[in-house]
C-alpha cells in the first residue's frame, strides 16, 4: 500500500467518523476527490480489515467510532440550523451579522480550550525569532490539539519572512472533508469554522504581537460547500498603533 493510499483510507475513516449515519459511493467521491473505481477500492479494503461496515441502504459507516460521540452529524447541524432559525441575522452565517457572532463565540469559547500557553514559555520565545516558525510550531499545536479538525497551512511571506505588504496575508490554513450536509439542514453547516477562526484567532494574537509585533486577523475566506473545502486566512498587520517589534 503506498502512502497516498494509506492517507486516503485515513481520510475516509475520518469522514465517516463526523457522519455517523453514513455515506455513499458518490458523496465520499466528492469529498476525496478520486475516481469511484479507487473509492470501491478502498473501501473494500477497509471492509476486509473490519474498519467500516456497508449498511443496506449501500451507505458506509464506521464499525467503532474513532473517538466518542457526543454531537457530530445531523444532530450537530440541526444545532447549527435551529441558532438560524431562532435568531435570524445574528446567527446566520449567509449575513456578515451571523458571521462575527460565531467568530465571537470562538474568541469567549477560548480560555475554556486546553490550549497550551506558549506565550510564557522562554524556550518557545527563544526558538520562534521569525514568523514562519511561530506559525509553523503553534499550527502544529493546534493540529495536535484538535486531532479531527485536519487541516493544511500555505504560507505567504516574503523571502524575509513577512506577510504580502498588499494584503497583510501571512497563511492560509485549509480544511478539507467534514460533515455531509443533509437536504433539510443546508443553511449554517459551516458555521463551526467560524468558531473556529474565532479560537485561532486568539490564539494568534497571544502570540505573535508578543514575540513579533503587530496584530492578528484570521477570517474564513473561502466555502466550497459541495467539496467541502474550507479557508481560513491569517493576517498580520503592522501599522503604528501595533508596529513590528525590531528591524526590518
Amino acid at each position: 500500500m503506498t502512502k497516498k493510499g494509506e492517507e486516503i483510507q485515513d481520510r475516509i475513516l475520518r469522514i465517516l467518523d463526523r457522519n455517523p449515519d453514513g455515506l455513499r459511493i458518490g458523496q465520499l467521491q466528492k469529498l476525496l476527490k478520486v475516481s469511484r473505481n479507487s473509492v470501491y477500492r478502498y473501501l473494500d479494503l477497509l471492509e476486509m480489515k473490519g474498519s467500516i461496515c456497508k449498511q443496506s441502504d449501500k451507505s458506509y459507516t464506521l464499525k467503532e467510532r474513532i473517538r466518542p460521540q457526543t454531537i457530530f452529524g445531523f444532530q450537530y447541524q440541526a444545532i447549527l440550523q435551529g441558532l438560524q432559525m431562532v435568531g435570524g441575522n445574528k446567527w446566520d452565517i449567509d449575513e456578515p451579522e451571523g458571521k462575527q457572532t460565531f467568530k465571537e463565540l470562538g474568541k469567549i469559547t477560548y480560555p475554556m480550550m486546553k490550549f497550551p500557553n506558549l506565550s510564557k514559555n522562554g524556550n518557545f520565545k527563544k526558538q520562534t525569532h521569525h514568523l514562519k516558525d511561530i506559525i509553523d510550531k503553534t499550527l502544529k499545536v493546534l493540529q495536535d490539539t484538535l486531532p479531527v479538525e485536519k487541516f493544511k497551512k500555505d504560507l505567504k511571506l516574503d523571502k524575509k519572512g513577512f506577510p504580502d505588504e498588499q494584503t497583510n496575508l501571512a497563511a492560509i490554513i485549509s480544511f478539507s472533508g467534514g460533515y455531509v450536509l443533509s437536504e433539510s439542514v443546508v443553511g449554517n453547516g459551516f458555521a463551526h469554522y467560524y468558531i473556529i477562526a474565532g479560537l485561532f484567532e486568539m490564539w494568534f494574537e497571544n502570540l505573535i504581537p508578543p514575540i513579533y509585533g503587530g496584530r492578528t486577523i484570521v477570517d474564513v475566506i473561502k466555502i466550497d460547500r459541495e467539496l467541502q473545502i474550507v479557508d481560513l486566512a491569517l493576517y498580520v498587520i503592522f501599522d503604528e498603533k501595533t508596529p513590528f517589534k525590531g528591524e526590518k
